[in-house]
């Protein structure tokens, strides 16, 4: 039995001609691929992060209110008090927290356009084509 091609649909067994756009596409798609892949990864750390400054947070909630705490700041300490370290960490994790937001932003835009991507080459080439991770 022979398979009824429809309209727009490639079948398995065709040969069909890799054009310039569609090696542009396909090279489009690696590049963004491998991006949303990194931004996957930094969002990951982001995450984490925030998770530590808020558990950092709780911890000083725990302090007594006339002990210096110790403060990191790059590679170095300094003692302040607890409404300041108060201050700092949510600064930071109000800073932590916008770039996971971009992140976000940035990997949903990607997936938009991967998508895009993935039906336009998947109609031109059909199983001829492997864009699964």
């Amino acid at each position: 039995l022979k398979q009824k091609k429809m309209p727009g649909q490639v079948a398995p067994e065709d040969d069909v001609e890799v054009r310039l756009e569609d090696q542009k596409a396909i090279n489009t798609f690696g590049r963004l691929n491998t991006r949303m892949n990194e931004l996957e990864e930094e969002l990951k750390e982001k995450r984490t992060l925030y998770d530590q400054l808020d558990d950092a947070a709780n911890e000083i909630i725990l302090a007594d209110d006339d002990e210096p705490i110790r403060y990191a700041f790059g590679e170095c300490y300094f003692e302040t008090d607890k409404e300041r370290v108060d201050e700092l960490l949510d600064q930071e994790k109000d800073k932590v927290e916008k770039e996971a937001k971009a992140l976000e932003d940035e990997v949903s835009t990607i997936k938009a356009t991967l998508k895009q991507l993935k039906a336009q080459l998947y109609s031109r080439f059909g199983n001829n084509i492997n864009l699964e991770a």
